[in-house]
């Protein structure tokens, strides 16, 4: 078993697969959304006028980022259920 994950672990990096390419898109939206709250977060704990311009253009890009995803998803006819 461990082997076979090694074989499968090479082959990604070695064909420069990214691998949240198999992350399924669910646990991909989820880790968006948080990244997005977290660089909110970020943005409304700062004070140093560097880092807040760095945290409004984190936001901004963790905020497409998510918008894609979802825009991916409902593409792709993922939806929200309560009983997952």
């Amino acid at each position: 078993m461990k082997t076979a994950l090694m074989q499968i672990f090479s082959r990604v990096l070695r064909k420069n697969i990214p691998v949240t390419k198999y992350q399924p898109l669910r646990d991909q939206l989820e880790q968006a959304r948080h990244e997005w709250l977290s660089a909110q977060n970020y943005y409304n704990n700062v004070s140093d006028a560097d880092l807040v311009d760095y945290a409004a253009y984190h936001i901004q890009a963790t905020e497409k980022k998510y918008t894609y995803l979802l825009k991916r998803a409902r593409h792709e006819g993922l939806r929200a259920s309560p009983f997952d």
